[in-house]
C-alpha cells in the first residue's frame, strides 16, 4: 500500500503541470481552471487503483483529464452566463419617484382639462388618448378642420392654465 501511495505521489508530482495546462486550455477563468486541475488530480488519485499499465501513466492521466474536462464543459454549458453588475443599472422602467411625479402630473393635467369648455375638453381628451384628428372628427361628428382648430385652442388654454 505504501508503494502505491508513493507511486501516486510521483504521478501527481509529475503530472500536475499537465493537468493544469489541460485545464487552462479549456477554462479561461484562472480560479476555475485551478479548481478543474484539482478535480483532475483527485480523479487520478481515485482511479489509480484501477490503473493496469495498459498505457503510459501520462496517457492515463490525459484520459482522466479529458473525461473531467468534458464533464466540466457540460456543467458550464448548462449554467447561465454570469456578468458583474454595476452599481448603476440602466433600466427602462420608471423609478417609484418618477411614477409618483408622473401620477401627480397626470392628475393635475386632468383637473385642468376638466375646467376647459366642453367643446375643447372632448377634443383634448381624445388627443391625449392618442386619437388622430380624423378619428376624432369621426367620433364627434366634426370636420377634421374643426378638430384641428379646437385642438389648437385647447392646447393654448392648457398651456396658460398649467403655467399658473
Amino acid at each position: 500500500m505504501a508503494e502505491a501511495d508513493s507511486s501516486l505521489e510521483g504521478i501527481l508530482r509529475d503530472h500536475s503541470a499537465l493537468a493544469q495546462r489541460l485545464a487552462s486550455s479549456h477554462e479561461a477563468n484562472p480560479d476555475l481552471a485551478r479548481d478543474l486541475a484539482q478535480e483532475i488530480l483527485v480523479a487520478v488519485w481515485r482511479a489509480w487503483p484501477a490503473f493496469r499499465q495498459q498505457c503510459s501513466e501520462r496517457t492515463y492521466v490525459a484520459r482522466i483529464a479529458h473525461n473531467r474536462i468534458a464533464s466540466h464543459i457540460s456543467r458550464a454549458v448548462r449554467q447561465p452566463v454570469l456578468v458583474e453588475l454595476s452599481d448603476e443599472l440602466a433600466t427602462s422602467a420608471l423609478t417609484p419617484e418618477e411614477l409618483a411625479i408622473r401620477g401627480d402630473e397626470s392628475r393635475r393635467l386632468m383637473a385642468v382639462v376638466r375646467t376647459l369648455p366642453i367643446a375643447y375638453r372632448e377634443v383634448a381628451i381624445l388627443l391625449l388618448e392618442g386619437f388622430s384628428p380624423a378619428e376624432i372628427a369621426d367620433t364627434l361628428g366634426l370636420t377634421p378642420n374643426a378638430v384641428a382648430i379646437r385642438g389648437t385652442r385647447a392646447r393654448d388654454l392648457l398651456r396658460v392654465l398649467l403655467e399658473v
